[in-house]
């Protein structure tokens, strides 16, 4: 079994902003981020890091799809117990910008919120569990 930072994998998996690439060493457990806003120096040395490995040590890490991080809000939604907060969280959706009104609503509601870090959490490392299993990585 490698060392596995879970909270760096999960953050990886869940990054839909298509400015990171994250690398995940299947041997160590390191991963490597290259980031758009990287010096071309830095950026070099990664890709140098990356290939210049055994061809299997490093693999691309799956980072969700905006889509999929919507599909989590509205999973999360239909678990709200609270009908009004249900009600505006259901409505931030259909906004021009649903990722940060989603983000604010249930940020202004603290037991909400612990909800939503909690579930997102869960669903990000079970993505990871299965995405390692999927590599043949143990977990």
């Amino acid at each position: 079994m490698i060392n596995l930072n879970w909270e760096e994998l999960c953050e990886a998996i869940g990054d839909y902003a298509k400015i990171r690439h994250y690398f995940l060493n299947k041997k160590t457990g390191e991963i490597l981020i290259l980031s758009d806003y990287m010096s071309e120096a830095a950026k070099n040395e990664i890709k140098k890091r990356v290939k210049g490995s055994q061809f299997s040590d490093y693999v691309l890490i799956p980072t969700m799809e905006s889509r999929d991080g919507y599909r989590l809000m509205e999973e999360f939604i239909e678990k709200s117990a609270d009908e009004k907060l249900k009600s505006q969280l259901t409505e931030s959706l259909s906004t021009e910008a649903p990722f940060k009104n989603f983000k604010e609503i249930v940020y202004n509601h603290p037991e909400e919120r612990k909800h939503w870090i909690e579930f997102r959490e869960q669903k990000l490392l079970q993505r990871a569990k299965d995405w390692l299993k999927q590599i043949g990585v143990p977990v």
